[in-house]
């Protein structure tokens, strides 16, 4: 049920963009049809910025720990495109994306009360592929969604912890060791967003957008029982450019 849960919220808000934009779409089907065609069809560019990383939990089982509802990264990414069409056209890519988050993890022992945190910082590499449909002469509005594919490159974390064995506590500050039991690096999921952007000196388009990246996978695996699922929604805003073939 979880699972369907992930899956029908993001294809309910990638149908519900693609109704939008497909109103204005049609309005200015008469004057695409009589306009000029494209002559350019290849794009490729380079997009930046930030973006607030989700990391849900059901925290069932995890009543003594909280995490942060967001949790600011960086994005950069390398685009490629095609544009059959002047409205519609097929994008890809790889983004390097941060998905980060902080846990705070408050619990007794022996009736004393301790605070421990965690601030973990992880890099990712998603590979988007989606349909984007676009309207406008000078300033062009764009609404795309699609699927994506992403691994897990490598994580830090941060904080504070307690020794049993030495009854104290202590800091950390290292890179996190993956385990191929434990951790589930392959990352799937649904990407949507928004945008705008405008050409200058005849073959540069420079925009920005809103893009949501949905994950439907656990960053775990099943390695015990009564696990308790772990996704990421990372929100990207950026800005880019791309130079048209």
């Amino acid at each position: 049920m979880r699972m369907i849960n992930r899956l029908t919220i993001p294809i309910a808000r990638c149908l519900l963009l693609v109704w939008l934009a497909a109103v204005p779409v049609v309005l200015s089907a008469q004057e695409d049809v009589q306009a000029e065609p494209r002559t350019r069809h290849f794009s490729f560019g380079i997009t930046a910025g930030m973006d607030r990383n989700y990391h849900s939990v059901d925290m069932v089982y995890m009543s003594d720990m909280k995490f942060d509802k967001f949790r600011t990264g960086t994005v950069f990414g390398l685009r490629l495109g095609y544009a059959p069409l002047k409205w519609l056209s097929i994008n890809t890519g790889a983004v390097l994306i941060q998905k980060n988050y902080h846990m705070d993890h408050v619990f007794e022992y022996y009736y004393l009360r301790y605070s421990l945190n965690t601030t973990s910082t992880n890099d990712y590499i998603n590979v988007p592929l989606e349909l984007k449909l676009s309207v406008g002469k000078t300033v062009r509005l764009h609404a795309f969604g699609g699927v994506f594919g992403g691994y897990w490159l490598r994580g830090h974390r941060k904080g504070v912890t307690y020794s049993f064995s030495n009854e104290r506590n202590y800091s950390f500050d290292e890179d996190y060791v993956f385990n191929d039991k434990r951790d589930n690096r392959i990352e799937k999921g649904f990407t949507w967003g928004a945008g705008l952007s405008g050409m200058i000196l005849g073959k540069i388009e420079v925009g920005a957008e809103i893009r949501w990246y949905y994950s439907i996978t656990d960053i775990q695996k099943p390695y015990m029982t009564n696990l308790n699922p772990r996704y990421n929604t990372a929100v990207a805003f950026q800005a880019g450019l791309s130079y048209w073939l």
